[in-house]
């Protein structure tokens, strides 16, 4: 199937590494031209270099910093027509380990990039064709994730801003994609931290998600990278305001 995809100008969040890498090349494997956002890195310099995308490197923690994305975007690709909104996660932690201090960066790079990142966005996407946003979110939107308090807390709250703009920037459609346990740099992190934190091994920490995954196997950024290409393009014209978990059944709790 074609997705439409060719030709269409995206901006991609978070794009040095991991999902928002994953994304981005599915983009540009469907024609997109595609501008790729991170802090500036060497990951990013020769992710762009590889793609041909255009490298922007600013910090989307930052007040300024979604702006500034934006307009270097639009004047890069003479226009938007998507927007994929997506950072590094959140801080690790406890509710009894996480501080003001952690808790305000994760307020500023988890809800307030986001929220600064669409209101840049979208005067140039209401000119764009087809236009899309797509934000990447968690499995924490439907259930809590132990020792992430900060992304249960969070996640949920843009899950709330996606609902709620639906209506307001219509005709641009919004969806959301709620990732499980995608094998990424973050996520065996995470599992390192967890078998630390209960004094075992990696290896039974994976062994103990897994048997919670009825594919039973952990996801492959690719496979998160190509439903977020679906949700962007014209294909998907008349999906809007979903939050689509993409995480082989590992949660099953109700819309």
């Amino acid at each position: 199937m074609d997705l439409g995809l060719d030709g269409r100008r995206v901006l991609v969040g978070g794009a040095s590494r991991g999902l928002g890498a994953a994304i981005a090349e599915a983009l540009v494997g469907e024609g997109a031209r595609v501008a790729l956002v991170a802090r500036p890195s060497s990951d990013l310099r020769e992710l762009a270099t590889s793609l041909g995308a255009v490298e922007v490197g600013v910090d989307l923690a930052d007040e300024g910093g979604p702006t500034a994305a934006v307009e270097r975007a639009v004047e890069a690709l003479g226009g938007l027509d998507g927007l994929v909104v997506n950072s590094g996660g959140p801080p690790a932690g406890t509710f009894g380990q996480v501080d003001d201090a952690t808790w305000q960066r994760a307020i500023d790079g988890t809800l307030m990039s986001a929220i600064r990142l669409v209101r840049a966005a979208e005067p140039a996407l209401a000119n764009g064709r087809d236009p899309a946003i797509l934000v990447i979110l968690s499995s924490s939107v439907r259930e809590p994730i132990p020792g992430l308090v900060t992304s249960n807390a969070l996640r949920p709250a843009v899950a709330g801003l996606i609902k709620t703009l639906v209506a307001e920037i219509a005709p641009i459609r919004i969806n959301g994609i709620a990732p499980g346990r995608i094998d990424t740099a973050r996520i065996r992190t995470l599992d390192r931290d967890r078998a630390a934190a209960d004094g075992t091994s990696v290896e039974e920490v994976q062994a103990a998600t897994r048997a919670r995954i009825p594919l039973a196997r952990y996801g492959d950024a690719a496979e998160v990278g190509r439903v977020a290409a679906f949700l962007l393009s014209p294909a998907a014209s008349y999906v809007d305001g979903v939050v689509l978990p993409v995480d082989g059944g590992m949660i099953r709790s109700l819309p």
